[in-house]
């Protein structure tokens, strides 16, 4: 959603944006939480996981929203919610949401989610959510900046892309503290082998001198002028902590990007 913080794993109440209606369309429901079914785990990296939902009587979602999760914890008197970003693509099948969450040290439900989840496991969920969003509608070529777990939303666009058969150009500049941690890390490479319009750098803050990645700090204004030249992107999504977020989105304004191309989502 542009310019819009989400909570990781902070005892906040989720601002609950709403998709606006289109001429001659009729206003769909909020949503409401659904009892969803834990029917698959992947561990990305040794502190995300992806907890795969299948959610009942679903509703159709955009590449790059959230859902809500809650979970009751002892000694609260009643259930905490927190919202996790979908990383798949809702086509063909939206009826099963692929949720990133990565572990937050000390925090009351993400800890449990990436630790204690398991298949056949119920959660309430609710959503879809969020105006941070990407089809073929809103064009190319697409500069997508990412760091550690902001990558889910961005992912789920890379996927709705190749689910689609899509050819719109994209570039992804993604941080990552080492190889080990990089998330969708052997997708990435493949999917990047397998379609000529998508393009992965990587960037390592804590790997100094891994040739597996191009760059080896954090995300600055060199590395994000030397990709959106070589992109040539008309829009771009950035998602992540909020002084990455906040300093790319001020690079890409300063090399001549309209304001209103730059979408941004931030994590705590």
């Amino acid at each position: 959603m542009e310019n819009v913080q989400k909570s990781g794993d902070v005892e906040l109440e989720v601002p609950i944006p709403t998709r606006r209606s289109r001429p001659g369309e009729a206003r769909s429901k909020p949503p409401t939480w659904k009892l969803g079914k834990v029917v698959g785990v992947v561990v990305e990296t040794p502190e995300t996981n992806t907890l795969q939902i299948e959610v009942p009587d679903p509703s159709p979602f955009l590449p790059g929203q959230y859902y809500n999760i809650r979970i009751p914890i002892e000694g609260r008197p009643r259930p905490i919610q927190r919202a996790y970003s979908v990383g798949s693509s809702p086509f063909p099948d939206y009826s099963v949401v692929d949720v990133g969450i990565r572990e937050t040290p000390g925090g009351l439900v993400s800890p449990k989610l990436v630790r204690e989840s398991f298949v056949g496991q119920e959660l309430e969920v609710r959503g879809p959510y969020g105006a941070f969003t990407w089809t073929e509608e809103n064009g190319g070529p697409v500069l997508l900046i990412g760091a550690g777990s902001g990558v889910v939303p961005l992912m789920a666009m890379i996927r709705y892309g190749v689910s689609k058969g899509l050819n719109v150009p994209m570039h992804l500049l993604f941080s990552s503290k080492s190889y080990e941690y990089v998330i969708y890390r052997d997708e990435l490479e493949r999917l990047s082998q397998e379609n000529s319009w998508l393009s992965v750098s990587h960037t390592f803050t804590r790997s100094l001198g891994d040739p597996r990645a191009r760059y080896h700090r954090r995300i600055d204004k060199e590395m994000i002028s030397e990709v959106f030249h070589e992109v040539n992107s008309s829009v771009a999504y950035i998602c992540g902590p909020p002084e990455m977020v906040e300093e790319s989105e001020k690079v890409l304004i300063g090399l001549g990007m309209q304001s209103g191309s730059v979408k941004t989502e931030k994590y705590d």
